[in-house]
């Protein structure tokens, strides 16, 4: 019997639209409850044809900006040395670097340890540029990071990488770098995830993820494909745009317990999904990391997971993706099916 419940239901919405002369028009909308956390979206995917006021005005061209922001760029080889922090006494070096990777702290902090994490000397660099190599260097170098605070501070128990790609995804300098936070409390959105996981596990015996991912591989319409010990696929109900998850099936609930073959296996399918972005002409998006915490094996019932989502793309004047339903509402608006996205993406798996 499967134990994992993919709830939808179908409403259709009618107008009489002046796109086809006013006759009626049908938009079937879909409500998608999330089968861990059963939180719902909403998808129609007519709304990608929507009109979006900001791209017919007159702009300047992206290229010209991203060349403008390479000259006083804070990341960049010339500069950084200069413009950005350094670690206090207490660590061992002022700057953890590794390979083309550069880790420091974040000039703007909001967690007691914040830093950056700079993935190379490239001011920009296309998805499709991402290799495995140059994530697992600026990854291996955020994982150092970690060890070391653990290991000062025990209490700071709750580690996470995260990746705002390009200003529409938030992120300030074009520069591609990430950012890590250690903190002594889980965010919401974690606490939620290992609530519900471990709720799953006392209700059903068995562990959430390891009945989504033989149930995703089973049904194959969300399946995107394997990368050693990790999963990838489209979220059922996802809360961005082409959300994309990976789930590290190696027993592993935490960063800092991730070993050199986890590490590789997962920047191997993060590069071949960055490249489906690309082709799929996705140029900014979120990732967040959901670890567990760095004092328990929660691996009976919680394994690590990353999810991606793509935002807008860069341009001077753009219609953003986040509005009242995502910020107050907590019910993210989706205009592609997960299913048409996963099977984009197999390809390059």
């Amino acid at each position: 019997m499967n134990k994992i419940a993919f709830e939808k239901v179908i409403r259709e919405a009618e107008l009489l639209s002046p796109l086809l002369g006013f006759k009626s028009d049908i938009h079937p909308i879909e409500f998608r409850k999330d089968p861990l956390t059963s939180r719902w979206c909403r998808i129609n995917i007519e709304r990608a044809r929507r009109v979006k006021q900001a791209k017919t005005r007159e702009t300047t061209d992206s290229t010209r900006i991203v060349e403008e922001s390479r000259k006083k760029c804070f990341f960049c080889p010339e500069n950084l040395e200069k413009t950005t922090p350094m670690f206090p006494s207490y660590f061992p070096v002022g700057r953890i670097k590794g390979g083309a990777a550069c880790l420091f702290p974040n000039l703007f902090p909001f967690g007691e340890f914040h830093a950056v994490g700079v993935f190379s000397g490239e001011h920009h660099l296309p998805l499709d540029q991402f290799s495995p190599r140059l994530l697992e260097d600026c990854f291996r170098v955020c994982l150092e990071y970690f060890k070391f605070i653990y290991s000062k501070r025990p209490d700071i128990k709750y580690c996470t990488i995260n990746w705002n790609c390009m200003p529409p995804a938030a992120a300030s300098i074009i520069h591609p770098h990430v950012q890590i936070l250690a903190d002594h409390k889980p965010t919401p959105q974690l606490n939620e995830l290992v609530e519900a996981s471990m709720k799953y596990h006392n209700k059903n015996g068995s562990n959430y993820w390891i009945d989504l991912i033989e149930t995703e591989r089973k049904n194959g319409e969300r399946w995107v494909g394997e990368t050693g010990s990790v999963a990838w696929l489209t979220s059922f109900a996802p809360q961005g745009n082409k959300e994309v998850m990976a789930i590290f099936s190696d027993k592993v609930s935490t960063l800092i317990r991730l070993n050199e073959s986890d590490l590789k296996d997962f920047c191997e399918g993060l590069s071949k999904v960055l490249k489906g972005y690309h082709e799929m002409s996705v140029g900014s998006f979120n990732m967040s990391v959901f670890s567990g915490p760095n004092d328990r094996n929660l691996s009976d019932y919680y394994f690590l997971n990353v999810k991606l989502i793509s935002r807008p793309n860069f341009e001077p004047f753009y219609t953003g993706d986040d509005g009242f339903m995502e910020k107050f509402h907590c019910e993210p608006i989706i205009e592609a099916r997960p299913e048409d996205i996963a099977e984009g993406l197999r390809d390059y798996f």
